[in-house]
């Protein structure tokens, strides 16, 4: 036990031994806490609202820096979305003028803009990485344009009678997937019912059609044919370029040897002759002694979704009409 302490008590004026206190002590240690509080209370207040830092000057200014480059951001997404806007209105009309085809128009709208706007602190840096994303889409998009209509659609002026003369409307008149019967590739013959190349398409056709040139050119060489095999009755046009169409198993031939032929002219009427099963057209695209698939040219005055269809009935491997 340590040394008894005492104390002066000027009621009975003696000096008293001093006793544990519980309350006593209890009182003590919640005035020493109390103070102990508030003590730290004020250094906090202190360092967060009256002391600043290097490390809190330099956040502040910061931060008053991403303020003013937030409102400058919004300002320049929207800027970049209606030059999207007019680059897409560009490609539409571009695309008319090249295929001749309504392209569909859809509009981009800055959808960051007001999310920007509106962002809190916290959602600031998201913000920033979608907008980011999005420019860095655009500026792929950009450069696959400008290599497509820069690079490779650079025109000459000796390209532009090779452009004229493309075979690039259909033969027929409303051209229908219901009409096409059979299309380019490997086919089931109709006579040994073997598989063979179909170097062209089969359009169903009622006799008497009128049969169209697909694009100007002379033509090359035609036939008139009694024999019921070959391509009978049929017309082959010279496009210029090595381009080749040939029209077969006609009825009657509206042309002659070597005459100027513009695109849409009637060449022909539809029949069967030849080794035909049925009255339709057989018609070919052929380039440099090869054969093409004539779907490939044909690209004026039909929709995408009306050449979608034609391209995937052509796949069918089905049985061909010569």
């Amino acid at each position: 036990m340590g040394n008894p302490q005492f104390r002066f008590n000027p009621k009975t004026l003696r000096y008293e031994r001093v006793r544990f206190s519980f309350w006593g002590f209890l009182t003590t240690v919640i005035s020493y806490g109390s103070f102990g509080f508030l003590f730290f209370i004020g250094l906090n207040f202190l360092q967060n609202f009256l002391i600043e830092t290097k490390l809190e000057k330099s956040l502040t200014k910061e931060n008053e820096a991403l303020t003013e480059y937030k409102a400058v951001l919004a300002s320049q997404l929207t800027e970049s979305n209606v030059l999207l806007g007019e680059l897409k209105t560009e490609e539409s009309k571009l695309n008319e003028m090249l295929f001749e085809l309504p392209a569909e128009m859809t509009t981009t709208e800055p959808k960051n803009v007001n999310l920007l706007i509106a962002s809190t602190d916290d959602s600031f840096a998201d913000q920033i990485n979608t907008i980011d994303r999005h420019l860095n889409t655009l500026n792929a998009k950009t450069k696959r344009y400008n290599q497509l209509f820069g690079d490779r659609l650079q025109l000459k002026k000796t390209d532009v009678p090779v452009l004229l003369n493309l075979p690039s409307i259909s033969p027929v008149d409303n051209l229908v997937t219901d009409n096409l019967v059979s299309g380019f590739g490997v086919r089931i013959n109709p006579f040994h019912k073997g598989n063979y190349r179909h170097d062209g398409i089969d359009i169903a056709l009622t006799k008497g059609t009128k049969v169209l040139a697909a694009g100007n050119g002379r033509v090359s060489y035609f036939s008139n044919s009694d024999l019921e095999a070959g391509f009978g009755n049929y017309v082959e046009i010279d496009h210029g370029n090595g381009i080749l169409t040939r029209y077969s198993h006609l009825e009657k031939i509206s042309v002659s040897w070597g005459q100027k032929i513009k695109q849409g002219q009637v060449i022909g009427l539809s029949g069967s002759s030849g080794g035909s099963v049925a009255p339709h057209l057989h018609y070919e695209v052929i380039k440099h002694g090869k054969s093409l698939d004539p779907l490939s040219f044909i690209v004026e005055g039909i929709s995408p979704a009306q050449h979608q269809q034609l391209a995937l009935k052509s796949k069918v491997r089905n049985q061909s009409l010569d």
